[in-house]
């Protein structure tokens, strides 16, 4: 057997035969050459197995793995589970890498031993390969603080990381409660173990395309969110959620959850205050189960005149007259990930 590889990149792939073969290639194209490609697919319908396969048989750092239909969550932690590698980089099946992406994050965490993983800035593009607007070059220090209001979290793009191996595993990986969010909570989980960095360079191109993101899934993704968010502040104050997780109905009714959530904090932090911010700061005016964009304006007046000294509550208050100036941007007011 091969020794192992420095870097392991994970690929999940599902019907993307639009894209999946200049995916690849742009992965085996990396300037870096000490990785393995583990690609699972799961259960496509389309062309995209043969596809693979044909790409498989050109470069003997890649292997395909085929499986029944299970969703992404189960398929990357079957990849990470094949993974070989120190570091385990992800990349979407319909994303692309620029040439040094990995040798700039291998060089990274290697000279780094206290960083647990290592992002990058990414550029979003259309369906056809042209970008949309530019980056946003952001250097600050990434901060974890699940107990600050509103939390800080070491935010790494979904399709930008790579993590150390072991760091990976001993948190078990993705969460399939909260899936379409399912970055936002690793990011939350890998925090908890260390520091995560952001390389202040675009290294992946992002697609949006049509079958991105629904409004059902859309909904989804921003319950999942806020779950892994508040999941994050309970495990900050040492108290044991599982009891919720388990019980949480994916893409049904996330109601019974957040009262779970709201009952298991409420010594500790606002939630109530939290879950207004939330939906300010994402503009969830038109999404199933939250209020309305004026509704949500009469729900924090009521809240700060309950107590009107009280800081947090002050603070909400100006960030629902800045936000409520704003003109609407649609479902969600922010873009997500596929598959």
């Amino acid at each position: 057997m091969r020794a192992p590889p420095k870097v392991s990149v994970i690929v999940a792939s599902y019907n993307g035969e639009k894209f999946v073969a200049e995916t690849i290639h742009s992965i085996l194209g990396q300037t870096f050459r000490d990785f393995e490609l583990v690609v699972v697919d799961d259960g496509s319908t389309d062309g995209s197995r043969a596809i693979l396969r044909d790409l498989a048989t050109g470069d003997p750092r890649m292997r395909v793995l085929e499986k029944e239909n299970e969703g992404l969550i189960a398929t990357l932690n079957r990849a990470i589970a094949e993974s070989r590698g120190a570091y385990i980089a992800r990349i979407d099946h319909d994303d692309l890498m620029r040439p040094q992406r990995l040798e700039r994050q291998a060089a990274f965490l290697d000279a780094n031993p206290y960083v647990v993983g290592v992002g990058c800035l990414l550029q979003s593009m259309r369906e056809d390969g042209t970008y949309v607007g530019k980056p946003r070059i952001r250097q600050e220090r990434l901060r974890h603080a699940p107990s600050a209001f509103p939390p800080r979290q070491q935010w790494l793009y979904g399709p930008t990381p790579m993590i150390r191996a072991d760091a990976l595993r001993k948190i078990g990986g993705y969460r399939a409660q909260f899936v379409a969010s399912e970055d936002r909570d690793l990011c939350w989980r890998l925090g908890d173990l260390g520091r995560l960095d952001r390389l202040p360079e675009v290294l992946v191109d992002h697609r949006f395309h049509s079958s991105n993101m629904s409004r059902l899934r859309v909904r989804t993704q921003v319950y999942s969110a806020l779950m892994s968010d508040l999941s994050a502040i309970a495990r900050h104050f040492g108290l044991d959620d599982s009891p919720v997780i388990g019980r949480i109905d994916v893409g049904g009714d996330y109601g019974p959850a957040v009262e779970r959530y709201r009952s298991l904090l409420a010594p500790h932090y606002p939630v109530e205050s939290y879950l207004m911010f939330f939906q300010m700061r994402y503009e969830l005016w038109d999404v199933p189960g939250f209020p309305s964009r004026h509704g949500i304006l009469a729900a924090v007046l009521r809240h700060v005149a309950e107590r009107p000294w009280d800081p947090i509550r002050l603070f909400l208050l100006r960030r629902a007259a800045l936000y409520l100036m704003r003109k609407p941007r649609g479902i969600g007011g922010h873009k997500a990930t596929s598959h």
